[in-house]
């Protein structure tokens, strides 16, 4: 990499991965040292841990980075849960900007989560929205030992306390589960009758989701429906459809024929208005760790470890695939 007429040594370039095999042919290259894999590999850990410090350094530091957390970005929600014997469950996140930049968005929330390579493991869950331009928001996220039942449950129960009750989203939050199940099996339904008879229990749940389902299109999501058996078209000059709560191109158009304004035919979550609301609040970043100022009885709380560590067969496993 070169920055004006100096060479950043690869070493000091953040975007080089520098992996053990590199290591053993510089070794050999430089120092005439011949290292087999799993030195340089734990070599290379070491480093790392020195570097980083221990995995388990950073549990004994959550009170602290939650509560410092708190007092940077006033009328946030972070919650902390541990085991009888002190252990890491779960931990909750919806900064104060989210909260009050989801305001003046639609009541939409997609939820998702995703595995954590960590030293030991756990699942990130995350809520997020769409802002008036289609951008994504995130709302809060959740870090947990598990992915089941128990877990997202408790990260709705946080949401709920962060965000409050939204009447336009109580049926759908009281029925996540079921629909969960409901969409994979509608999803892999093998015959035309199957699949109908799942989609109608879906739409007696929630019709917003059988409109979304069908507008994302059958054959991308479902095994049986190869294509959509529907075509829509607009017959009717009288009444006006609006998708979404945003009106489509065809509208528009007679919209601007007839040189009346877009906003009243439009959401208001699709405005400039709303938009500039959504991001009033600055994120402003954490001050460094050196100064802060943490009351001594949050300082000294134990969190150990999750007790889902990685086995020795998971890093076996993670070994073998980097020397391939």
């Amino acid at each position: 990499m070169v920055v004006g007429s100096m060479v950043m040594p690869k070493y000091a370039d953040p975007k080089t991965i520098y992996t053990p095999k590199d290591i053993q042919t510089d070794m050999l290259s430089d120092h005439g040292v011949n290292l087999i894999y799993m030195q340089v590999w734990r070599a290379k850990e070491k480093a790392l841990e020195f570097l980083r410090g221990h995995p388990t350094d950073s549990y004994s530091r959550l009170p602290s980075y939650l509560y410092i957390l708190e007092k940077t970005y006033l009328g946030s929600v972070v919650k902390l849960q541990k085991t009888e014997d002190d252990c890491f469950l779960y931990a909750f996140v919806a900064l104060s900007t989210s909260i009050k930049g989801w305001e003046h968005c639609r009541s939409v929330v997609v939820v998702d989560g995703t595995f954590l390579k960590s030293a030991y493991r756990g699942i990130m869950l995350t809520a997020s929205t769409i802002d008036a331009t289609g951008s994504i928001l995130p709302l809060a996220y959740t870090v947990v030992d598990l992915e089941n039942d128990a877990s997202w449950r408790w990260f709705f129960e946080q949401f709920k306390h962060a965000y409050g009750e939204n009447p336009n989203m109580s049926k759908f939050k009281k029925g996540h589960l079921k629909l969960s199940e409901l969409y994979f099996a509608t999803a892999r339904s093998y015959t035309l009758n199957e699949f109908n008879e799942r989609m109608s229990k879906i739409e007696e749940i929630d019709t917003r989701v059988k409109a979304y389902l069908y507008d994302i299109g059958y054959h991308i999501w479902s095994r049986v429906r190869a294509s959509t058996d529907y075509i829509h078209i607009v017959i009717d000059c009288v009444k006006c459809f609006i998708l979404d709560e945003l009106s489509c191109p065809h509208a528009l158009a007679v919209l601007r024929h007839k040189n009346e304004s877009y906003e009243n035919y439009c959401s208001p979550y699709y405005t400039r208005e709303s938009l500039m609301q959504t991001y009033e609040i600055p994120v402003d970043p954490l001050p460094d760790e050196s100064k802060w100022n943490v009351p001594q009885h949050i300082a000294e709380k134990v969190v150990m470890p999750s007790t889902g560590k990685r086995s020795q067969g998971d890093l076996k496993t993670d070994t073998n695939h980097m020397m391939k």
